[in-house]
């Protein structure tokens, strides 16, 4: 979820876009897309490039329909031999902190497993699920051209609530929203999976019915772009390595 590419005071409105063409799902079938529930995501990486750079860190935060946890993992990602790992001073990871973690390979079908039949969330949607799409997609584990359904909690902060930026930190003070240890993928994740929960509530005292999302909760009930082996989703789920703290802060 890097924003260290934006710049410092963004403060123009922003609403979500709408893909001209597309018809729009049917929410007045409520029972349908209040059933679905969230995948919030979180990657650390090497830069800002899907196409160039490579993943370093993954973050999953599973929530229900109402945005409460369900379960969650994280781990390193070794990038592989040739691949620097970028802006440490961002993202704290050294090439040492990687050594013994898993490559990418070995845990994407775990990772597409927990993110089939869920909307996915991510703070900087563009950025997370833009990775994800070239990461998983040269793996014949996303169809070729598929559009992720997905919610972006910094398109809609200004939806929700008055903030003089939309980056996470700003989002989440204004929610109230505690933030543990910025940069690392899983506490990021746990910071948008609280911006979810916030504006969930908000939009439910508004009486916003159904939630101003529908479309991508509909377009996750049906979607069937995810492909991954059941087997090698469980042995992925047995080598993660997640980040340690580091006595010297980064």
């Amino acid at each position: 979820m890097p924003f260290y590419h934006r710049a410092p005071h963004d403060r123009q409105p922003l609403r979500p876009l709408v893909a001209p063409g597309r018809p729009a799902p049917d929410v007045t079938d409520a029972r349908r897309w209040r059933e679905v529930g969230y995948a919030v995501v979180d990657l650390e990486t090497t830069g800002l490039s899907p196409t160039a750079d490579a993943i370093l860190e993954v973050g999953v935060v599973l929530t229900d329909a109402d945005g409460q946890v369900e379960r969650s993992w994280s781990t390193l990602i070794d990038p592989g031999p040739l691949t620097g790992v970028g802006p440490t001073a961002v993202h704290g990871l050294r090439a040492q902190d990687l050594v013994g973690a898993p490559a990418l390979d070995d845990v994407a079908d775990l990772l597409v497993r927990d993110l089939a039949g869920r909307a996915v969330v991510a703070h900087n949607a563009r950025f997370d699920v833009g990775f994800l799409t070239q990461a998983l997609g040269g793996g014949h584990m996303l169809d070729v051209g598929a559009r992720v359904p997905r919610v972006c909690t910094m398109e809609w902060a200004r939806h929700f609530m008055t903030t003089p930026s939309r980056r996470l930190t700003a989002c989440c003070q204004a929610a109230g929203v505690v933030v543990g240890q910025h940069h690392t993928a899983l506490d990021d994740a746990y910071a948008a999976a609280g911006l979810l929960r916030h504006y969930l509530g908000v939009g439910r005292r508004r009486g916003e019915e159904p939630v101003v999302w529908a479309r991508a909760l509909m377009e996750a009930a049906v979607f069937t772009g995810w492909h991954w082996d059941e087997g090698r989703a469980g042995r992925g789920a047995g080598i993660l390595v997640p980040r340690t703290a580091r006595p010297d802060g980064l």
